[in-house]
């Protein structure tokens, strides 16, 4: 049974193709990398890419929107389907609307996310972007996925509350699930999580150097209350993505303990 609770039967059935309804919990693959970061190591040809996640066991893919024309064969029925309707090329922590939740609902597309930089100076902007696909989501019966990213600024400034102030406000404009970092310390994530009334998914942010210390920090944050993860590059560039993604689903739907893990442990 899942732990999510909608008034509807339209957002229920969406939002039970997008985790695991048994676990209420969520594996999610990002690969919404290709606009703002161009073709990178391990999504130079997305629906390979796909393919191998898929088979890892991944609950749901997240990319822009109008990718799905062309990778939908490796998802379709397999796993649910997230639809970017926000990113930038080249300008800083400015994100803009590149589709709209109607396109979404036309391509099948099980939920959709919106992107905010708290603490840009573009923030108003990217706030009304917010608004505009809240509306259309409840219009339409779409989950909306918030991803809330303080700027590396207002770290700087506020610490760990930044995170804090990011996902409270994601949850408050209307967001279904929210996505934001890991805090760095298990105190300050699970008062995260504790304070977002919104399920929250923890981001993976750039590649790290060991995987072991990745799935450590998932771990954390599953202890921490967390309702799953959202991990793109720690997963497509890793050296055995369909293994990275299986680690994953462990740790999040089996409640495995890192030290299980022995592809990663031994290795």
């Amino acid at each position: 049974m899942t732990h999510f609770s909608f008034s509807n039967v339209g957002k229920e059935v969406r939002i039970n193709r997008i985790i695991n309804p048994d676990t209420g919990k969520m594996v999610i693959i990002p690969l919404d990398h290709g606009i703002i970061l161009g073709p990178m190591e391990g999504i130079e040809d997305p629906r390979h890419t796909v393919k191998q996640v898929v088979t890892g066991g991944a609950d749901s893919i997240l990319f822009n929107a109008s990718l799905a024309g062309w990778i939908y064969p490796e998802y379709l029925n397999k796993c649910g389907s997230i639809f970017n309707l926000t990113n930038i090329i080249t300008s800083d922590n400015d994100l803009t609307l590149i589709n709209s939740v109607d396109f979404a609902v036309r391509h099948a597309a099980d939920a959709v996310s919106v992107q905010v930089m708290i603490g840009s100076p573009h923030e108003r902007h990217m706030l009304n972007n917010f608004r505009i696909i809240s509306e259309e989501c409840s219009e339409w019966n779409v989950p909306l996925l918030a991803m809330m990213y303080p700027t590396e600024d207002l770290v700087s400034k506020m610490g760990a509350e930044a995170h804090l102030l990011a996902a409270r406000a994601g949850a408050e404009m209307g967001a279904d699930i929210v996505k934001t970092s890991y805090t760095g310390d298990r105190e300050s994530f699970s008062k995260l999580v504790e304070c977002c009334p919104a399920p929250v998914v923890v981001a993976g942010g750039p590649k790290t150097g060991a995987s072991i210390d990745t799935l450590s920090m998932v771990r954390d944050a599953m202890d921490c209350g967390a309702a799953g993860v959202a991990l793109g590059r720690n997963v497509w560039q890793h050296n055995d993505i369909t293994a990275m993604t299986e680690a994953l689903v462990q740790v999040v739907h089996e409640n495995a303990q890192v030290s299980d893990l022995a592809y990663f442990t031994e290795s």
